[in-house]
């Protein structure tokens, strides 16, 4: 027990200790975020099975055209890494601006896109009941994506100098918060009104808000705004936002990619009936509680390459990722042994205070693709790992690419399954475990090969 503490107190470069200091945090976090879509889903099938189904195919559809913007913006904390680590505080400072001023702008952009995505639900199969509900859960969620894309820059300022903890606290504080509105807004309750579906979505869009207040409060307390110069340094710099650009948007496109990918395939399920699609967002929900620790993870191995890459001690940054290797695949063990062998115990979280017959349907859909998130989840852990050390390092056009050929194959793969054989949702979940490995194996062959070695971003 002794040598394991030691271990983890350790804080030299390249251990355990030192990755989680950063990781937990993030990890708290990114599992709040996780928590609280949990209950805003869960909250919605405890209203009705139609606005369940309706969430994920609509927040899916919002997240993939924010994503974008997210990751082009998110990509302040590498920035701010590879400056802390060379103690460049001036440029640090002058990189959040860009972060913030270019999100801001993004958030405008993408409220102008509303009618894109409300173009993209009107073109599925789903059943009208369902598709209404999507529409004003998508609308709403979209039009004030603004402050995610914010909040992504802002937090950087943080993150990127290893000060994950108050990153953490924000968070946590805004989910909290959205948690207790959407009980309120759905059902009703402490003087709202009962708005659904609705309430679900402007209790994110809340939170979100009061998320950017506290970030931009303690940014400018006295104490950090004049160690970083941050008033004095406020301002559109033209240099510095073309290197968030040039490196930012390679990085926000294979993100997009990917969750668009992941949106068109739960358009494609929804496709098979309506029992499918709920037993898909069921599991997709599950993965999120299963994704978001190992996202905190990655994210922490993302920083730490890019102060490693900083300080021109990249061996470092290759042993930080082995390292987040090794824990990651620790907790994926534990969380995907409960899978496989306790399904009805995760299931049971959905049934609600009366088990409908349309419950004990999406119930026996569910268990075997429980199963198959099992497997989905280790190429999940290669894929984060290893992808987020190669774009800390500054290998976003490398992960964009390879991204735009994976996302290819899951979204035409998945119209052949579906749309051309007529095949079911264990086919359609089989096939997109068989993308989530592919991608762990091509980013594992990058970083391997080394090439994200001659890369230096502040140029």
């Amino acid at each position: 027990m002794k040598d394991i503490l030691k271990i983890v107190k350790s804080d030299k470069p390249g251990s355990v200790g030192l990755l989680l200091r950063i990781a937990v945090p993030l990890i708290i976090t990114t599992s709040s975020a996780s928590i609280m879509q949990f209950t805003d889903r869960m909250f919605l099938s405890w209203y009705s099975a139609d606005a369940l189904a309706a969430c994920l195919p609509a927040g899916l559809i919002s997240f993939s055209m924010v994503s974008f913007f997210m990751g082009t913006c998110g990509y302040t904390s590498v920035f701010v890494a590879n400056y802390y680590g060379q103690r460049r505080y001036a440029r640090l400072s002058v990189a959040l601006w860009q972060g913030v001023l270019v999100g801001a702008f993004f958030g405008l952009v993408i409220a102008a896109l509303v009618p894109l995505g409300l173009f993209f639900i009107d073109l599925s199969s789903h059943a009208p009941e369902v598709k209404e509900l999507e529409k004003q859960y998508f609308t709403i969620l979209t039009l004030f994506g603004g402050f995610t894309i914010v909040n992504n820059a802002l937090a950087g300022f943080f993150s990127g100098q290893g000060k994950t903890g108050i990153t953490m606290l924000v968070n946590l504080a805004g989910n909290v918060l959205n948690i207790g509105l959407s009980y309120a807004m759905i059902f009703g309750k402490w003087g709202f009104p009962q708005m659904g579906i609705k309430g679900a979505a402007w209790s994110t869009v809340i939170s979100g808000l009061s998320v950017t207040l506290i970030f931009f409060a303690i940014i400018f307390n006295p104490k950090i705004n004049n160690k970083f110069k941050l008033g004095r340094l406020f301002g559109f710099n033209k240099q510095a936002a073309w290197r968030l650009i040039k490196y930012g948007m390679p990085n926000g496109f294979g993100f997009f990619m990917d969750i668009f990918s992941f949106s068109v395939f739960a358009f494609f399920v929804g496709n098979i009936d309506k029992i499918s699609l709920a037993a898909s967002n069921i599991v997709m929900t599950l993965q999120s509680i299963v994704f978001m620790p190992l996202m905190g993870l990655a994210i922490a191995t993302q920083i730490l390459m890019g102060q490693y890459v900083g300080r021109k001690q990249p061996d470092l940054g290759v042993k930080t990722t082995l390292t987040a290797l090794k824990t990651g695949a620790f907790y994926v063990i534990c969380i995907t042994a409960g899978f496989y062998f306790f399904p009805h115990f995760f299931t049971g979280f959905f049934e609600g205070n009366v088990l409908t017959e349309d419950m004990i349907l999406i119930q026996k859909q569910t268990v075997p693709l429980l199963h198959l998130l099992c497997l989905f989840t280790w190429g999940d852990l290669t894929y984060l790992c290893f992808g987020d050390a190669i774009r800390g390092a500054g290998d976003t056009k490398f992960h964009m690419k390879a991204m735009i050929c994976c996302a290819a194959m899951l979204v035409l793969g998945s119209w052949f399954i579906v749309g051309v054989m007529g095949m079911g949702i264990v086919a359609a979940w089989s096939w997109i475990t068989s993308y989530a490995w592919l991608t762990g194996i091509i980013m594992g062959w990058r970083f391997f090969s080394g090439r994200w070695r001659n890369i230096d971003i502040t140029k």
